[in-house]
Formats: C-alpha cells, structure tokens, sequence
C-alpha cells in the first residue's frame, strides 16, 4: 500500500496521456528511506482510474543486483523499459535519456495532450516548462516525499507526493518517535544521533541499527526530528543534539490530503 498526499490538486484530465518514470530514483528512495519497494500496479491501477493513458515508460539502470529483477515485474505494466546502464562509465545517463524520450514524444505524436512524470528532480523544470508554455500540454507530477524540488512542482499543472507505507518501517519511526519523547522529556538529556541508534537497536531486536539509522536520517530530513547543538555533561564535549520539534510549530501544507491509493 502506498499513500498520495497532494499539496496541488492533482488535476488529471482524460485526454490521451504519456507518462514517464524514473524508476531508478523511485526504487532507490523507497529503499533508503522507507525500506519498501515500490507499490507500481496499486499507482499504474490510480493512473488508469484517472486518465487515458497512451504509454508508460519506466527508466533506469538495470545492471545492478539490487533492480535488475523489477525489469520482470515492470513488463506486467508495460513494454516501454528503458535500461540506462552506463556500461564502465562513471557518469549518470538516465535522466538524460528520459528527457530524450519525452521531447521525442512531443514532437512525433503532437495528439499526446498531457504528460505526466514520476520524478522529483529539478532537472525536468525546463522540459516542463516548455511543455505547458510553449506546447500548451498539461503536466502532472509524482515524486517521492521528501524529493520533490520546489522549482519542479512550482512549474507544473499539479504534483502529488508518494509515500510508501510498509509495517516495518511505520514500527522503526514508532519506535524512534517513542524513545525520542520520552528522553527529551529529561532536562538534561542529551540523545544523539548514534545513541538512539544504539538504544532503540537494544530495545527492538528484530530491527537492525544500519535500518534505524535509516529511518532516524529520513525523519531529521523531513523535520520530524531536530538537531541543535548542545554540550555533554562532565567532558563538556560539543555534540548534535536531537530534539522533538513543538508541534505548533510543524509546517503543515494547506489543504493537504492523505488517501491510500485503490488496491
């Protein structure tokens, strides 16, 4: 299950529509950050209850262990897989070749009437902006939370953040949550960073440190979880401490929405 919060309407309309991934990211995000993979058919089966979609194409590069298997499962999807691997070279290929193939697709098919992207990379805000601009196409975004570049979804139509939701994960931030309340609540507490590692691992067996480490980055980057600075009793050391943000504080999109995507 993975759920869509939308901060921009999402605004899909039926025409004919093509859409592009950058599956790569999508695959890597989930796994850094909420130790998932991708839920792709419960987001294709929302695409398709939403507009008439011509293609889909899915980009990245296939050679590694990790994601050389989802090729299997994409094809379920769809036949347009685009393997970017860059062979020995050091140098990153697949965005380049996803806008490639969209500006190939505007030009050869001047019918496709909307494009939609699974990306958060401000790379795209060019091509979307002379798609809407200069083409009068509309553009949807998807992007993982947390890699969506303001630039990005400030030149589309209308953007909708994914969040990947597995137990496993939803137990480690639980957990975090939990310990991190109850020490803050210490006045002279001062959790850090590798600390609360260490003790949510000692405390919760089944998850591994390296996965709550994980998970404690994706928070502190999502402002879940502060840091300042502060010093350790007796040795007087300087150290980033973690802090539990005020609530009244959190910075809440107006008019956001959660919903769980259609199994």
């Amino acid at each position: 299950m993975q759920y869509l919060v939308t901060a921009k309407e999402e605004k899909f309309e039926r025409v004919r529509t093509a859409v592009f991934v950058d599956y790569e990211a999508w695959f890597y995000g989930c796994r850094n950050q909420y130790q998932a993979d991708p839920d792709v058919v419960g987001w294709f089966n929302h695409l398709k209850d939403k507009g008439q979609i011509d293609d889909v194409f899915f980009f990245a590069d296939f050679s590694h262990e990790a994601i050389k298997d989802h090729i299997v499962k994409l094809r379920n999807i769809s036949n347009s897989i685009i393997d970017c691997s860059k062979g020995d070279k050091a140098k990153e290929y697949t965005d380049f070749i996803m806008l490639d193939h969209i500006y190939q697709r505007l030009f050869r098919q001047s019918d496709i009437k909307q494009f939609i992207l699974f990306t958060g990379d401000s790379h795209f805000q060019s091509v979307v902006a002379f798609l809407r601009n200069f083409n009068e196409k509309k553009v949807g975004i998807y992007a993982l939370e947390g890699s969506l570049s303001p630039l990005l979804a400030e030149a589309s139509d209308w953007y909708v953040k994914v969040i990947p939701s597995n137990g496993r994960y939803e137990g480690i931030k639980n957990a975090l949550l939990k310990n991190l309340k109850w020490i803050c609540e210490k006045p002279d507490a001062v959790p850090t960073f590798s600390k609360t590692v260490t003790v949510v691992a000692r405390n919760y067996p089944e998850y591994p440190e390296q996965e709550i480490a994980n998970v404690l980055s994706g928070l502190i980057t999502k402002g879940m979880v502060g840091q300042e600075e502060a010093l350790l009793p007796h040795s007087g050391v300087t150290v980033k401490k973690l802090v539990m943000p005020k609530e009244e504080t959190s910075e809440v999109p107006e008019k956001e929405e959660t919903r769980p995507l259609p199994n």
